[in-house]
């Protein structure tokens, strides 16, 4: 299957499938995310395999850059159906958020 972003089709805000290296696919709130390809060790990915979470060293940090957002409250959401609750994807928020604190790795591909 070949995904693309819903920006190509003229879309700012969706609700895009994220498979996460480790766990069931997320249904993330995207706003016109980038993918992320070429940095860091891949966490989630879109349909299509590209990154849109990704982890790793920048000088002497860690970091996790992702292209969704999973701390998205259930008022964003307006108007799009999403295969996971709010409370699931802000969860996943804080998992990234406390890795990021504890320069911790998270499962990755």
């Amino acid at each position: 299957m070949v995904f693309i972003l819903p920006r190509k089709k003229g879309i700012r805000k969706a609700a895009v499938p994220i498979a996460l290296a480790q766990g069931p696919t997320q249904g993330q709130y995207w706003e016109d995310g980038p993918q992320l390809n070429g940095w860091g060790a891949v966490v989630g990915k879109y349909p299509d395999g590209t990154s849109a979470v990704a982890e790793g060293t920048f000088g002497s940090g860690w970091v996790i850059l992702t292209a969704v957002h999973p701390e998205a409250p259930e008022n964003w959401r307006r108007g799009m159906s999403f295969k996971t609750p709010a409370s699931t994807d802000n969860d996943y928020a804080s998992t990234l958020i406390w890795s990021a604190l504890k320069g911790e790795s998270l499962p990755h591909y």
